[in-house]
C-alpha cells in the first residue's frame, strides 16, 4: 500500500510539472516569475476511498480566495467488479482511470498502471487521458 501511495504522489508531481511546462510555453511567459505566479495556489492531491484513490487538482481563486477543485483521475486501490474492455480481465491495483464524474471513474479501460509503468502521453496537467 505504501508503494501505491508513493507512486500516486509521483504521478501528481508529473501532472504539476506538466502544468509548469504548459505555462512556460505560453505566449505571455516572459520569465520564471510568471510561472511562479500562475502556480501559486494550485495543488494536486488525493483522497482515499474504499476501492479507488481520487486524484484532485485544487486552485485558490486569485480574486476572492475561494478554493475550487476538480477530479483529474482515479487509481484502483482495490480491484472492483468492473472488467477492462481491452484485456477482458478485472482491473489491477494501481490501474489509472479517467474520471467519468466527480465521484466515479470511467471503467472502460485502464490508461496505465502507476506500479508497472505508464505512458507520459496519458498523463497531462488536465488529468489522466
Amino acid at each position: 500500500m505504501n508503494q501505491l501511495i508513493e507512486q500516486t504522489n509521483e504521478l501528481l508531481t508529473t501532472m504539476s510539472n506538466d502544468l509548469e511546462q504548459w505555462y512556460s510555453r505560453s505566449e505571455f511567459c516572459t520569465d520564471e516569475q510568471y510561472i511562479k505566479d500562475r502556480m501559486e495556489g494550485i495543488t494536486y492531491h488525493f483522497e482515499e476511498g474504499r476501492n479507488f484513490i481520487k486524484l484532485l487538482k485544487s486552485e485558490e481563486s486569485q480574486y476572492d480566495g475561494s478554493l475550487r477543485s476538480g477530479v483529474v483521475g482515479f487509481i484502483v486501490k482495490k480491484s472492483p467488479q468492473a472488467i477492462d474492455n481491452k484485456t477482458n480481465e478485472p482491473f489491477n491495483v494501481g490501474d489509472m482511470l479517467m474520471a467519468a464524474g466527480y465521484n466515479a471513474p470511467s471503467t472502460n479501460f485502464a490508461r496505465g498502471n502507476v506500479l508497472t509503468g505508464y505512458s507520459q502521453a496519458n498523463v497531462r496537467w488536465t488529468g489522466i487521458q
